[in-house]
């Protein structure tokens, strides 16, 4: 028998974090890297005869399947062929519409059945998106609802989102809501892009009355090319609801949510800013610069339920005991950090393990004494930690939780969950976390900046309220200071002056014939500014430095309505360079959509995929 891997499982107003000294975020970023397509799915495109066997090919795919466990098809399999074929038919795509599609399916499909996979089993790939702790491929059911904390009556909602390391050459994503028969409770929606696949979310709503039954599932299929791996598919589904005892007319309730971390508690600017490497003296919500291999973000909040339901203590003590003795829990929810300006997410985990835990998360569940509310607590040495590949820059990263809530009420027990997330195409996340930026960006300690009274002081002795000079105002206001390391080898600059200035790769630089460059883009040659005019760069080099790294916010209000673009600069070492706010600015360009032709970018075998796509409404 093949073998099965566990799966893996960890929108909006601002979470900012940050890996670096930047100013604080205003703009947000676009929700797609790529040209993207979305859609409903209509059941008018399946015969009646094609959609019983589609609700049969469903039931015999879960129940060789797991909730909450992502898996790969076996098309070799004719039933979950079928099954595959029709999610993407119910979508309007057909081999006359997507031909490349569909013939990297057969081709998938082939090579499956020259493996020697057998029906009734999934592929050893299938069972191995277990991943590790590191930044992985993710695709996940990020929103299973039945409305237990609206107003509406039966007002089911499901999303499901996928994330690329690197983003993907082409992505489908669908989700569907129904009954746990199968039977569809609204549209299956769709979204695919090319070249994208950074943050790819759809969005299906359940009517609950089209049913007798009080059991329901949200499901996902998702097909994708990559560099890296080709083109593979994944599944995976999740139920709520009753799942054991006499059926019962109340419906859980749900209500006073509250979140206690994180918040934004220094600067009120609607930001929450988390410091990795450096720390703002300013606006530092939550100061992590002592751990340098990891993201650690604080989270604490409490949900009550409202309805006669209590919160299953014994299946929450039977869910942390198994999931500390090592125990897989698929069904334990989810805390994952998503990189979605460049693709791929990491799992919560407790920092000595290789592959991401929800038991981090759950030993610090507690319950009232009547059971009615239930709180969690990761804070301060017990922040959930995720791996260290996700300490990248990033202008928009989203954190996203799913928690699974165990329910009984007279001897039923029922399964429900919240959600709270950042991602602004989740349309209806039970919290909103504010916007997350992971950003780099320094000088070296002994950087010499000038001052407005002519004289120079070194960077690490400045302070907010000193006064500094650039060539478009004598006097400019430092507002705020960041202190921190560097882990990454910083660029050494010299110019044929003997000028030599040491910064972060993200640090930007007046070139003078392209503006404000980061200093990852500077070659020997360039021509930059400096305070005695243009001077040529002799020496542009890698080198480790182990000493602090600061930077600087310049310019009040009242002063910056008198500057024009890119005019926040200070003089370091003699050359001219931006403050943290103009280094936010090139970040958040580095990290726009790609432009210009999508056909000189995609490989010629989904040409005509991508200009038939166009002609989709």
């Amino acid at each position: 028998m093949m073998r099965m891997r566990r799966y893996l499982v960890l929108a909006g107003t601002g979470l900012s974090l940050l890996s670096g000294c930047t100013s604080n975020p205003q703009e947000s970023m676009p929700e797609f890297h790529g040209r993207n397509q979305q859609g409903v799915g209509e059941p008018g495109r399946l015969s009646r005869a094609e959609w019983t066997t589609y609700l049969s090919d469903q039931k015999y795919l879960h129940s060789i399947a797991k909730p909450d466990v992502r898996i790969r098809l076996n098309l070799a399999d004719p039933a979950q062929h079928r099954f595959a074929l029709s999610r993407l038919k119910l979508a309007g795509k057909t081999p006359e519409n997507s031909p490349y599609l569909f013939k990297a399916l057969e081709q998938r499909r082939q090579d499956q059945v020259a493996r020697g996979y057998a029906p009734g089993l999934l592929p050893p790939e299938a069972n191995s998106l277990v991943g590790t702790a590191d930044k992985q491929e993710m695709h996940v059911i990020e929103e299973a609802s039945t409305g237990e904390t609206t107003a509406v009556a039966n007002d089911g909602l499901g999303t499901a989102t996928s994330t690329f390391p690197g983003g993907a050459i082409y992505t489908y994503v669908d989700t569907s809501y129904t009954d746990s028969s199968g039977n569809a409770l609204g549209d299956l929606t769709w979204r695919e892009e090319f070249d994208g696949g950074y943050n790819v979310t759809t969005n299906a709503t359940g009517n609950l009355a089209l049913t007798t039954l009080k059991r329901y599932r949200v499901s996902s299929y998702k097909v994708e090319e990559s560099a890296a791996q080709g083109v593979t598919d994944s599944y995976i589904f999740t139920e709520m609801g009753i799942e054991s005892g006499p059926v019962v007319n109340e419906a859980p309730r749900l209500g006073n949510l509250t979140v206690d971390a994180p918040l934004d508690v220094a600067f009120n600017d609607n930001l929450i800013s988390v410091c990795l490497n450096r720390t703002w003296t300013q606006d530092c919500d939550y100061d992590l610069t002592g751990n340098l291999n990891s993201v650690k973000l604080p989270l604490k909040g409490s949900i009550s339920v409202t309805s006669s339901h209590t919160f299953d203590d014994t299946a929450i003590n039977q869910l942390k005991m198994d999931l500390n003795s090592g125990v897989a829990r698929p069904d334990a929810g989810h805390l994952k950090l998503i990189l979605t300006n460049t693709g791929g997410g990491c799992d919560v985990t407790d920092g000595n393990t290789l592959v991401g835990k929800m038991n981090q998360f759950w030993n610090r569940v507690t319950l009232s004494t009547d059971k009615k509310t239930f709180s969690w607590d990761l804070t301060g040495t017990n922040a959930a930690f995720f791996d260290d590949g996700c300490r990248q820059m990033q202008d928009s990263a989203k954190l996203t939780a799913l928690i699974s809530l165990p329910l009984v009420s007279a001897g039923t027990k029922y399964r429900s969950s919240i959600t709270l997330s950042n991602d602004p195409a989740a349309v209806r996340p039970d919290y909103v976390f504010k916007k997350i930026t992971v950003t780099n960006s320094c000088l070296a300690e002994g950087t010499q900046i000038a001052l407005a009274e002519g004289k120079p002081a070194a960077i690490e002795s400045l302070k907010a309220g000193d006064h500094v000079t650039n060539p478009y105002n004598p006097s400019l206001t430092i507002m705020d200071t960041a202190v921190g390391i560097e882990t990454t080898p910083m660029v050494r600059i010299r110019d044929a002056a003997g000028r030599s200035l040491l910064m972060t790769e993200m640090h930007p630089i007046q070139a003078v014939a392209r503006g404000m460059v980061q200093a990852r883009d500077l070659r020997t040659g360039d021509l930059v500014m400096t305070r005695t005019g243009p001077s040529k760069l002799t020496e542009v080099t890698r080198e480790a430095f182990t000493g602090k790294v600061y930077n600087v916010k310049v310019g009040s209000q009242a002063e910056k309505a008198l500057l024009g673009e890119d005019q926040t600069a200070v003089y370091a070492n003699g050359f001219l360079v931006g403050d943290g706010q103009i280094q936010k600015k090139y970040e958040a360009i580095a990290q726009q959509p790609k432009t210009g032709d999508m056909l000189a970018r995609l490989p010629s075998r989904w040409h005509r995929d991508y200009q038939l796509s166009l002609q989709r409404k």
